[in-house]
């Protein structure tokens, strides 16, 4: 029985080391096209400013799983931008995929930001055929700020992060600005499991030794 434990706890510290491993790629869309992949050799960084009828993008810009080293960060929307010289709606899509593996745990995130003159919703989803779809939402808000706790299952192939952003805007002048993340059990889980390996592992010596 304890050798099934060890075995499980070894399965589950390695699910969490694949989590900050990730060699992820990020993807802007705007009103559903595709606007700008990351660029960078690691697929860390993607960015987009541009205009969209009455939307000015001052800024979209992320960052992905491979600029956190393993602290449990996987997605960072950290500076959006959007300003107005009219109303209108627009949607903006985030999206990071071949994120790797995360064991059965709580995913979490936090919505920061303001924004006048708009209906603006912010949802998060993650998509388990890794392929950018809206699949299962992990946290909205229609405010400023906010935050979400999601208890997933374990996820062992690669699967991706899609955060949506949809603005109505009422007139000129509106504007958002926002910083978004999602975040997976950071690696001070890994230094409790750890302990507890090295736990086992007495415990095994110590059968061992009476058996003899």
């Amino acid at each position: 029985m304890t050798h099934k434990l060890l075995a499980a706890t070894v399965a589950l510290v390695a699910g969490f080391a694949l989590a900050g491993t990730a060699h992820a790629t990020l993807m802007i869309s705007i009103n559903g096209t595709p606007q700008a992949a990351s660029s960078d050799p690691t697929n860390t960084f993607a960015s987009f400013t541009g205009q969209v009828g009455n939307f000015n993008i001052n800024v979209i810009s992320a960052s992905g799983v491979n600029l956190f080293g393993g602290n449990g960060t996987v997605f960072d929307l950290h500076s959006l931008d959007v300003s107005t010289s009219g109303a209108g709606s627009l949607t903006i899509a985030v999206t990071e995929t071949g994120l790797t593996a995360i064991p059965p745990d709580t995913i979490s995130g936090l919505f920061t930001g303001q924004f006048t003159n708009a209906a603006v919703t912010r949802s998060v989803y993650l998509d388990t055929t890794n392929a950018g779809l809206e699949t299962t939402l992990l946290g909205s808000t229609t405010s400023g700020g906010g935050s979400f706790s999601f208890q997933q299952s374990s996820v062992a192939g690669p699967f991706s992060i899609t955060e949506q952003i949809d603005i109505t805007a009422l007139g000129a002048g509106a504007f958002l600005s926002s910083d978004d993340s999602v975040t997976v059990p950071e690696p001070v889980s890994l230094a409790l499991l750890g302990t507890g390996l090295a736990g086992i592992g007495v415990a095994l010596r110590r059968r061992r030794n009476r058996a003899t």
